[in-house]
């Protein structure tokens, strides 16, 4: 299997016209070459160094990432730089990246879908029931249980350390809502108001957003942003299963050990 074989393969999984136009730039097949054969792959939420050495002891020649690896323009490439080590040791050793930002966050199968199951979410819906572009908001109901029960839960659920929490405790919270990475934008928030949700789950939630949500009596639960990286340990028996079927590809796919969101709560 080459890498161009995967890239076909997600190109077409999770479309690069489904993500955000800030972001179309930034995901696909972005350092590399598509006519190398594959060892093993290695999948994780970022691609740091910790990463790549871990890619490299594994002998993975393929990172498939959630984050952007180059989301922000670099007009110089200097090996003693974060960036510029971590491409130079990619070229020393042959290694080829795909990422999948927005696009997986939509996705049917992606981020979204994936964090309102291990929610425990009952009939999952979409807004529009569609699967698309901008469209990140996954939401539906639980069995009944208090704001302090289910920020628990969540905590739980996501391995994490502490949540932050906006509301009256005791609420009885019947519908939920999740948007996983940064999803506290007035938009995203109001989005979850109009879908009738007693709480909104996500990551990075600033001042002036929690207020705009207790304005309309929201209440919401601050994760970390990488519990996006749940997504692969679903995604892992997808890409098993069809690129042997495919391709006939027997070797490694790995998630990552590396944490890549270290911040904890204490």
């Amino acid at each position: 299997m080459l890498v161009k074989d995967v890239k076909k393969y997600l190109d077409e999984r999770f479309p690069i016209e489904n993500a955000c136009e800030f972001d179309q730039n930034c995901v696909g097949l972005c350092v590399g070459n598509e006519n190398c054969e594959v060892s093993n792959i290695l999948l994780s939420l970022d691609l740091n160094l910790d990463v790549l050495n871990d890619a490299i002891s594994k002998n993975c020649n393929l990172i498939i990432t959630h984050h952007p690896f180059l989301f922000n323009h670099i007009q110089k490439v200097l090996f003693n730089t974060e960036k510029g080590h971590i491409i130079e040791l990619m070229a020393k050793n042959n290694i080829s990246l795909y990422s999948m930002h927005t696009n997986l966050d939509v996705a049917k199968g992606g981020v979204n879908d994936i964090l309102a199951d291990m929610l425990g979410i009952k009939d999952i819906k979409i807004i529009n029931n569609e699967a698309s572009k901008d469209n990140f908001l996954r939401y539906g109901n639980i069995n009944e249980v208090s704001l302090k029960e289910l920020a628990l839960k969540v905590k739980d659920t996501f391995k994490l350390s502490g949540v932050r929490v906006l509301g009256d405790l005791d609420k009885k919270i019947r519908t939920i809502g999740v948007v996983g990475g940064s999803g506290a934008h007035n938009s995203d928030i109001y989005n979850a108001i109009k879908c009738g949700c007693d709480c909104y789950i996500t990551g990075e939630v600033h001042l002036n957003n929690n207020q705009f949500a207790d304005y309309y009596g929201l209440s919401l639960i601050e994760v970390n942003h990488g519990v996006e990286k749940f997504v692969f340990n679903y995604l892992i028996k997808e890409f098993k299963d069809k690129f042997k079927k495919l391709y006939n590809f027997n070797n490694e796919i790995i998630i990552t050990s590396i944490e890549t969101d270290k911040m904890i709560t204490l």
